[in-house]
């Protein structure tokens, strides 16, 4: 007996939706029976060219006209919590959800308590977490390869501190395999139009994070950058530097006997090794992350990765706003019900 094929649906046709779009078809156990997005035009052109596949301007017609096993949940920041939360109870036991997961701690908290009530998988599309390259670096880190973990940087222009730069938040968590306890963060207030419209807010920041293991995390977004974005991982005995624009990858860590000599002889060489170029495409990601939540396995990036790294977003914000203050994480209650228009 032929098993039957997942029944997937998109909403949210923009440029990653597409990709999601896209991902989904090349995974055999995948159909796409509809897409979804509020722009009539787009959705013409998308089934348009892909003849078969069922449209809808309005995401609850078109949860209540299917039965559907996978929902990709590729629209703004505000509606990811709704849609969420309907497919589950509308039976869809597989749901991957854009990152932020959400505009509200405690919107995330629901969507993983009415997830797990419904008997729902949800992950967070944090894509590095499918990079192999990146899964090999967290146990090279792990085996002491740059020796105690230390400091994690990140800086890139731009602005959009949760648009962009969550990924990076996410993946010091996933290299580090620690949380962050506190964050002292500031907001720019340049006042860059938001590309995607006056209705989100979602400047450039500067933040500095604690983590339990002892890890710096320091990620500089600030709106007076022009620069590519850039990762530098520095432990004990040696450092990672990481340009995934230019495609280089490098260790340099203390060799031989001089990985057991004081750290104060910071002199010693680090001999470093050049790794392989990674090539990080978007729709090999995301396959990689929907095969992985149809399977029924561990979730790479589940919702609860995903909260994490919303309130490290929220917490910044929080502490901006309060002069620089402190904040612990995870948040309190008082910080739960912060409401930030991210997308």
């Amino acid at each position: 007996m032929t098993q039957s094929r997942v029944r997937a649906a998109v909403i949210g046709l923009g440029r990653h939706g597409l990709r999601h779009l896209q991902a989904c078809q090349l995974i055999d156990e995948i159909e796409v029976v509809a897409v979804c997005d509020q722009r009539a035009e787009t959705v013409a052109r998308v089934t348009d060219e892909h003849p078969g596949i069922k449209s809808y301007t309005a995401w609850k017609k078109l949860l209540e006209a299917e039965k559907l096993d996978l929902v990709s949940v590729v629209t703004n920041g505000p509606s990811h919590a709704p849609i969420t939360i309907a497919a589950a109870r509308a039976g869809v036991k597989h749901i991957m959800c854009e990152k932020p997961m959400a505009t509200c701690p405690w919107d995330a908290r629901k969507m993983i308590a009415v997830c797990r009530e419904q008997g729902a998988r949800v992950a967070v599309a944090h894509a590095r977490r499918w990079v192999p390259a990146y899964r090999n670096l967290r146990e090279s880190i792990a085996s002491g390869a740059i020796g105690k973990l230390s400091h994690f940087w990140f800086t890139c222009g731009g602005g959009l501190f949760a648009g962009n730069g969550s990924h990076l938040m996410d993946l010091a968590r996933m290299l580090s395999g620690s949380d962050p306890e506190t964050v002292v963060g500031m907001l720019d207030r340049t006042g860059t139009p938001n590309p995607r419209g006056d209705q989100f807010l979602d400047p450039g920041a500067v933040a500095l994070f604690q983590f339990k293991n002892g890890m710096r995390f320091v990620i500089d977004m600030f709106e007076d950058l022009g620069v590519p974005p850039r990762i530098e991982i520095v432990g004990s005995i040696g450092r990672i530097l990481i340009d995934e624009i230019e495609g280089r990858w490098e260790i340099s860590a203390r060799e031989g006997e001089n990985r057991s000599r004081p750290l104060a002889e910071y002199w010693l060489p680090l001999i470093p090794r050049v790794l392989e170029p990674v090539e990080l495409d978007i729709v090999t990601m995301m396959k990689s992350g929907l095969a992985e939540l149809i399977s029924g396995g561990d979730l790479s990036c589940s919702g609860y990765d995903g909260l994490a790294t919303l309130e490290m977003i929220i917490a910044t914000h929080a502490s901006s706003r309060n002069g620089g203050l402190k904040i612990d994480l995870p948040l309190t209650e008082e910080y739960q019900s912060i409401q930030i228009p991210i997308t």
